[in-house]
């Protein structure tokens, strides 16, 4: 069966509280972290302008969102504003395969704590010097970014699956990355050599003219 899929847009999570004081995740679980401003952030007013410009029909719109707090809250604010508030008719789902990355033993940890902690796996990672081997590196009890990738690519399967034609994906920035590379089958030195994206950033990915599947930033 054909994919019925015509756009995908990418939105990273508003502005954290994290995101202002890092040390919030000493004390936070990541996962409850949320955001700055979870009823005004004026950068998602402008992510969900950029979205209404292409008036997509509800019937035809799917929203996703990791089930991280901070993902939510900025799909809330997102998309109350492209429907006008009547999103008790959108279809949303909300995806543990769209999570953050997960660091484990050395969440909310800086370097020098990592290093004092657990010093043989903070010199592996050190010997990891080049890009390609910290794509590779898996966190002690976490994840590396390659397991990010190929969680993500689980939710291409749901994707094609679908019956909407436009999906928008309330994502973190490591898993926007992933997502990307897993839809294009990129390289790990793209994911390396490539940014992450801007908070309440929006990402469109759509068919070219020829034929093949193109991207661009509506807001970054």
């Amino acid at each position: 069966m054909a994919s019925t899929i015509h756009r995908l847009f990418l939105i990273r999570h508003a502005t954290s509280t994290a995101n202002l004081d890092p040390t919030l995740y000493r004390t936070v679980p990541d996962h409850v972290i949320p955001l700055a401003r979870p009823e005004d952030d004026p950068r998602a007013a402008a992510a969900a302008e950029a979205f209404r410009a292409f008036q997509l029909p509800m019937d035809d719109t799917c929203s996703w969102s990791s089930t991280y707090l901070r993902c939510r809250q900025t799909e809330a604010l997102v998309m109350n504003r492209v429907f006008e508030g009547a999103c008790d008719q959108l279809r949303r789902r909300v995806s543990f395969l769209l999570r953050e990355q997960e660091f484990g033993d050395w969440d909310g940890m800086d370097d020098e704590e990592c290093e004092r902690m657990y010093p043989a796996h903070w010199a592996k990672r050190q010997r990891l010097a080049d890009s390609l081997g910290r794509f590779y590196f898996r966190f002690p009890n976490g994840e590396s970014r390659a397991d990010v990738v190929q969680r993500v690519t689980i939710l291409l399967g749901k994707l094609h699956r679908s019956r909407y034609r436009n999906h928008a994906l309330f994502v973190h920035g490591v898993t926007q990355r992933a997502f990307r590379m897993a839809w294009f089958d990129r390289l790990p030195e793209w994911f390396e050599a490539e940014p992450n994206p801007t908070n309440s950033s929006v990402l469109l990915i759509e068919r070219g003219p020829s034929g093949r599947w193109q991207e661009r930033y509506l807001f970054s």
